[in-house]
C-alpha cells in the first residue's frame, strides 16, 4: 500500500522544504547598454555632437544603386550608430554621420562576374559617397559588400 507514501509527499508539496531563517536572497544584476540616441544623447562621447539632418548617403546609395543594377534585392543598412564615438571613427562621435554601411545586393548585373569585379563595380557606382563631397559629408568610412546573382541565392 502506497498511502504512507502519497501523504508524505502530500505534506512535502504543502510545506516548505527550507526554514524562513535560511532562506538565501539572491541578487542579479543585468547589465544595460545605452545605445546611442539620434539626438546624440546615448553616451558621453556624443552628447552635444553635431547631428545631420536626414539620411543624404543612405537615400544616396541606395538610389544609385538601384538605378546602375536594377537589383531583385537590395539592403542597405546604416550601422555608423554602432561606431559612433569610437576612436578614429571620422564622424566625430556624430551617431548620423553615415560613415560605415552595409549594403547586400542580389542583381542580373553580376552574371559572369567574379567578386572582386563585383565590389569593384559598386565602388564606382558609389564613389562620391565614399570619398566625400566638401560641405555636404565626410564620406563612407566602412563598407561591408555581399553581391550576388539571384542564381546563387
Amino acid at each position: 500500500d502506497f498511502s504512507p507514501r502519497r501523504d508524505m509527499l502530500a505534506r512535502l508539496a504543502t510545506t516548505p522544504t527550507v526554514a524562513p531563517s535560511r532562506v538565501r536572497t539572491t541578487r542579479t544584476t543585468t547589465s544595460t547598454r545605452t545605445r546611442v540616441q539620434p539626438d546624440g544623447s546615448g553616451c558621453a562621447e556624443t552628447a552635444g555632437a553635431a547631428m545631420n539632418v536626414g539620411r543624404p548617403i543612405y537615400n544616396r546609395i541606395s538610389q544609385k544603386l538601384t538605378a546602375a543594377l536594377a537589383p531583385v534585392t537590395l539592403n542597405v543598412i546604416d550601422e555608423s550608430a554602432m561606431h559612433a564615438g569610437h576612436v578614429g571613427n571620422p564622424g566625430k562621435g556624430d551617431p548620423s554621420a553615415e560613415t560605415h554601411f552595409k549594403v547586400e545586393i542580389v542583381s542580373d548585373a553580376f552574371n559572369g562576374m567574379r567578386q572582386v569585379a563585383r565590389h569593384r563595380m559598386v565602388y564606382e557606382i558609389i564613389d562620391e559617397e565614399m570619398k566625400g563631397i566638401a560641405g555636404l559629408h565626410i564620406g563612407v568610412h566602412a563598407l561591408q559588400l555581399k553581391t550576388k546573382t539571384p542564381e546563387e541565392v
